[in-house]
């Protein structure tokens, strides 16, 4: 039985893959780097950003060059979006359903928190979550297609992760929610990406969520 949803945030609840692909263009475009869609498809799409870097440069890379560069690219990321934060259609509307019927909900993010407290300024984030139950990269989890994020995600609303239901984006993070044991998957479906491996009901709109699930 259902009992709780866990989201991921990025080409999930907010639609910016393209933001964050024009931000990697920009950011490694200082660095005499150049990527096909192909390649930020598996070497950038549902990572965290210390896996991205050393997955570009190199194993070489110092704590310090990741944080160094990590931060420089999600401010150029910080500043394409902010003039068009919104959520994916359906979302909010579904975060009302789930508040009338009391029913848990939270983030599973690879963002770091900067961007995490960037989206709770900006977009309100806290008419319906609370930064305590949010799971993000803190440098604590393993990236997707690891579980990690999930299960932490599943023990902040006290459930098992079969009890969740999982809504992702991005290819490691389907992953990462079937390692996981989600009990039920959504694929949101925001960038045109091909899917076809995969089980699971692939969604344009949260109002497609079946409501009945959680009744």
């Amino acid at each position: 039985m259902i009992k709780g949803a866990i989201f991921d945030f990025n080409g999930t609840l907010f639609w910016d893959t393209a933001f964050h692909d024009l931000a990697f263009d920009i950011f490694l475009e200082k660095h005499g780097v150049q990527l096909t869609d192909e390649e930020k498809r598996v070497k950038i799409h549902g990572q965290m950003n210390p896996d991205i870097m050393r997955g570009i440069f190199g194993n070489h890379l110092t704590e310090k060059e990741i944080i160094d560069y990590s931060q420089d690219k999600e401010l150029i990321y910080r500043q394409l979006c902010m003039n068009d934060l919104k959520f994916a259609p359906g979302a909010e509307e579904l975060f009302g359903f789930f508040q009338k019927k009391g029913i848990p909900f939270t983030i599973a993010s690879s963002s770091g928190i900067e961007n995490i407290s960037f989206y709770f300024a900006s977009m309100k984030l806290d008419r319906w979550f609370t930064l305590e139950k949010v799971v993000y990269n803190n440098g604590t989890f393993r990236g997707k297609p690891y579980p990690d994020v999930f299960l932490a995600a599943a023990k902040k609303l006290d459930l098992l992760p079969e009890e969740t239901v999982v809504f992702e984006d991005s290819i490691a993070g389907i992953e990462a929610a079937e390692r996981a044991g989600a009990g039920k998957i959504y694929i949101v479906n925001s960038y045109g990406e091909n899917y076809s491996r995969f089980p699971y009901d692939i969604i344009v709109n949260f109002d497609q969520v079946d409501r009945k699930l959680f009744v």
